[in-house]
């Protein structure tokens, strides 16, 4: 079996892999790591996004459709989380007796291979704290793969695939899929409730977690001491502790930290005396946060001070995270991927203190159960916003849950409105006559909206 077999050397017969959601972010890194690799690679996806063209011109054929015929001589099929068991493109290999992996698994087994397999999980900030720890060891010459959950500009990807042994990599809980990871320092921003279709409570997050924190026993689980939920994992993990806070000493801490228009500038302290001192160039609170996780893994993986320095105030952001794309008539346009309540306060926090006049928000719910699960949440976070403009909920996955939808979420503030259709909401924005911040808002297809409304993009 391949799960069985040394990795490397499976890889190095160029096997004939075949990808199953191949359109996803992860999933099209994976498939251009396999190719990288020599692999022959082909896959589905019913989507035709830009990735999915994206790979059809760099040579991987993607089918919209079942046939036979694309199973011809697998040695593999890999598979993402939002194919059903019963969907023919899954089921019909499986009857095949075709070898099959879920995706989760064929990366585990990608960072197997590395000696410094660095794993960032957490309820959010993956993105940004993976960006950062690539700007880092990127400064320090290290020449890491990385494996992230949004496009690095940096890189222009969302993958980059190294010859040194580090390997930094996303660790998303759903479904607990990165429990089939092999981290050497498992990073955990924080532990809070999402995913409420898979789990039902906290305390189920929480033992994800704390297995997936285990799974670095023999490097450091590197937690944040501000997390309470990140902390009680710690409390029950049997792999060594290795704690970063914004407020208290710990392993590894801030002091004199300072704000200039939402921007942050401060020392970054451990137990040996200041490591270095950084000014981010991206903002918000919440940034401070993932630098001092990024800098805590390059630290335990023996960078020096000044790549960390270099690293972290080089670092512009990712795509999609409180990303400025230009004007819609007088309102400046950034695009962001909050879809918890917790990330959508941080960034309309991050947005007030700019010094705008208004802030405009347009915001596409991810899922009923998670809108259902934080309904209350979602009301006082977007309330921080001056205007909400909401779309329909995206469902991903899901079936309607009766009651819950954005026209009955608008009812709960009257700074809420309910336009749900993109041509509406289009229509809407362009007709105002406001020289404020826009933020399009959401996990879902609102990133499709953004590319509508814009009257002018931004300078590359």
């Amino acid at each position: 079996m391949v799960n069985e077999m040394n990795f490397s050397n499976f890889l190095k017969k160029r096997p004939k892999i075949f990808f199953l959601g191949i359109g996803g972010v992860s999933m099209s890194s994976l498939a251009f790591t396999a190719k990288n690799f020599g692999c022959s690679v082909s896959g589905y996806d019913s989507a035709k996004s830009e990735t999915v063209k994206k790979l059809q011109i760099h040579g991987i054929p993607v089918y919209d459709f079942f046939d036979e015929k694309h199973y011809e001589n697998l040695d593999l099929v890999v598979f993402t989380g939002a194919i059903h068991d019963d969907d023919i493109v899954l089921s019909y290999p499986r009857s095949k007796n075709i070898p099959i992996l879920p995706r989760a698994r064929f990366l585990g087994l990608l960072m197997k291979e590395s000696k410094n397999p660095i794993g960032v999980s957490g309820t959010h900030g993956k993105s940004s704290t993976t960006g950062m720890l690539s700007s880092i060891f990127l400064k320090e010459e290290r020449d890491p793969t990385v494996m992230a959950g949004a496009i690095i500009p940096e890189l222009d990807s969302t993958y980059r695939l190294g010859k040194g042994e580090d390997f930094i990599f996303e660790s998303c809980e759903y479904q607990n899929s990165f429990l089939d990871f092999f981290p050497h320092l498992a990073v955990i921003l924080n532990v809070e409730h999402d995913h409420a279709d898979f789990f039902p409570t906290l305390e189920d997050v929480i033992d994800s977690f704390v297995k997936y924190a285990d799974l670095a026993k023999e490097g450091f689980a590197i937690v944040n001491f501000d997390s309470p939920g990140a902390v009680e994992v710690a409390s029950r993990t049997i792999s060594p502790l290795f704690f970063f806070s914004a407020k208290e000493k710990k392993d590894l801490w801030c002091e004199n930290l300072t704000e200039n228009s939402g921007f942050y500038s401060f020392d970054i302290v451990t137990k040996k005396g200041l490591l270095t001192s950084v000014c981010l160039s991206v903002p918000g609170e919440h940034s401070v946060i993932n630098a001092l996780a990024a800098a805590s893994a390059a630290y335990l993986s023996g960078v020096s001070p000044e790549a960390i320095k270099k690293g972290l105030e080089s670092f512009r952001g990712v795509k999609r995270r409180f990303e400025y794309r230009g004007k819609c008539g007088s309102m400046q346009v950034f695009d962001d991927y909050a879809h918890h309540p917790d990330e959508i306060r941080a960034t309309l926090k991050s947005a007030k203190m700019l010094g705008y006049s208004k802030v405009t928000v347009v915001y596409q719910p991810h899922t009923f159960t998670r809108t259902e699960a934080y309904w209350n949440d979602f009301v006082s976070s977007l309330a921080l916003a001056d205007h909400v403009i909401l779309a329909d909920i995206y469902p991903a996955r899901e079936k309607p849950i009766p009651g819950i939808t954005s026209e009955e979420l608008s009812k709960e503030n009257a700074r809420f409105s309910y336009l749900g259709d993109f041509d509406a909401i289009e229509k809407h924005l362009k007709s105002l006559d406001d020289d404020g911040l826009l933020i399009i808002m959401g996990a879902g297809t609102i990133v499709d909206l953004t590319d509508q409304i814009l009257t002018e993009t931004a300078s590359k």
